[in-house]
């Protein structure tokens, strides 16, 4: 299977955002290993079953996608790819993103902005489109993955357009804290606990200064930090 690479929002070193992150997640998106530091202790749920409900949310790390994960393209290259990212991000100006809530978005919990953020949509369509050429159209057993998930004829669309069905009119930017949850009351303690960790992010505008360039070795490996580019105007 070839590397993947996508294009994220992450939070800034050292935020309360990105302090969060680490302590939920147990891992360093710069740095993360194939095993994690730590997992939080919730109320009525066995370490190893709160690690089980946040696998895939660890292993791809603390984000919001603004470009999903793709292959590269073997007719461009990751240098060429990397150029491309650090031209767009130097035409962009940071952009404040309206105060993140705890929502529930399916069966899986998250942190999401109050309020649709037009700024933040823009942006995530234009990632889309940019860095189409960079992505090598998907395999049928991918396509068939995503079908699986009772897809819209709008998302049924955006897949076999864009790669992914979840992008531009069907975009809602999120921050993923668990995988999906099936059990209630499991959901709930998850919830709880997360409640009790996120007071210094809940309500706080968050302020988008750069793209964070991610890479994956292997599908079953964590997504990494391969850079971070800094938007090139300032307001």
């Amino acid at each position: 299977m070839a590397k993947r690479y996508a294009v994220y929002f992450s939070p800034e070193p050292g935020s309360p955002l990105d302090a969060f992150g680490h302590r939920w997640l147990g891992r360093d998106d710069a740095a993360p290993t194939k095993t994690r530091s730590m997992v939080p202790a919730v109320s009525g749920v066995s370490p190893d079953r709160v690690s089980a409900l946040t696998e895939a949310t660890w292993r791809y790390g603390f984000h919001g996608t603004l470009k999903p994960p793709f292959e590269l393209n073997p007719a461009s290259s990751l240098d060429a790819f990397l150029a491309a990212a650090r031209i767009f991000a130097k035409s962009l100006s940071p952009l404040e993103l309206p105060p993140l809530e705890l929502a529930i978005i399916g069966k899986f919990i998250a942190l999401t902005p109050v309020t649709s953020s037009v700024a933040l949509e823009d942006l995530a369509a234009k990632c889309v489109r940019v860095f189409e050429a960079f992505r090598v159209p998907l395999s049928p057993e991918m396509v068939a993955h995503y079908m699986r998930n009772k897809l819209t004829v709008h998302q049924t669309q955006m897949l076999e357009h864009w790669g992914y069905p979840y992008v531009m009119e069907e975009f809602r930017f999120h921050v993923s804290i668990t995988d999906r949850i099936d059990d209630n009351s499991e959901r709930n303690a998850m919830l709880k606990a997360v409640q009790a960790m996120a007071g210094d992010v809940i309500n706080k505008p968050i302020v988008v200064r750069d793209l964070s360039v991610f890479h994956q070795v292997e599908r079953d490996q964590p997504m990494m930090l391969l850079e971070r580019i800094p938007f090139g105007r300032v307001t």
